[in-house]
């Protein structure tokens, strides 16, 4: 189920950067009780329902699965930026910034 085939649920780097997207104000309404949900409870306390919401509203929105200069996976502790800037690693990211 895309991106799920990477998820590590329990890997805290994971929970960081959901933090850091309820922090960020970038999720509102359901996808933000979704989010703090999964942060405080695990993927696992949620409904098959809320799974969904969370898969469409909130993975599938912020989550790179590679990066689209040198295609290797963004780990979580990379993932804020590259899902809500610019879709690059950050040895990648840092490479194009000195090329500017």
């Amino acid at each position: 189920m895309g991106h799920n085939d990477r998820i590590d649920y329990e890997d805290n780097d994971f929970k960081l950067f959901l933090q850091q997207l309820v922090d960020n104000k970038h999720l509102e309404g359901v996808e933000l009780g979704i989010t703090k949900l999964v942060i405080d409870k695990g993927i696992e306390s949620l409904s098959e329902k809320q799974q969904f919401v969370f898969q469409k509203e909130v993975l599938d929105e912020y989550v790179v699965e590679e990066c689209k200069r040198c295609q290797i996976s963004i780990p979580w502790s990379e993932m804020y930026e590259a899902g809500t800037d610019h879709g690059l690693c950050n040895y990648c990211w840092h490479m194009s910034d000195k090329e500017d």
